[in-house]
């Protein structure tokens, strides 16, 4: 399992979830998601925030675990990445988390997804 962590990025913090390479292990991506929102919903904790999911099955429980832990009441979230997700889970992810205040995008690869995410001329 990869660790998750916050990353200082172009003046700027932006915390990566990785749930990549849990491959079908779905209760796995699962329960490392549980844990982890415990620390990313945290007042403290960034208002960025993105989602690796390369090489792990997106599964609709897993979606709605993604959705739960960024819409759920306390922390407001700014702006969320997704890397990795097939086209089926990003229309999924955009049905549950569209209007939820924060903006969303899908990337192909970590670096787009960072300087997306605090690129300061998308605010």
């Amino acid at each position: 399992k990869k660790k998750s962590f916050i990353l200082p990025y172009a003046g700027g913090e932006i915390w990566f979830e990785h749930l990549d390479g849990i491959y079908q292990y779905t209760e796995l991506a699962v329960e490392k998601l549980r844990k982890d929102t415990m620390t990313f919903r945290r007042p403290s904790s960034p208002g960025y925030i993105t989602f690796v999911l390369d090489e792990t099955m997106i599964t609709d429980k897993l979606i709605s675990e993604i959705a739960d832990a960024l819409t759920g009441p306390g922390k407001r979230f700014m702006r969320t990445a997704f890397v990795g997700a097939d086209a089926l889970s990003r229309k999924r992810l955009k049905k549950l988390l569209y209007g939820h205040g924060f903006a969303i995008k899908f990337f192909d690869g970590i670096e787009p997804a960072k300087e997306w995410i605090l690129d300061e001329r998308n605010f």
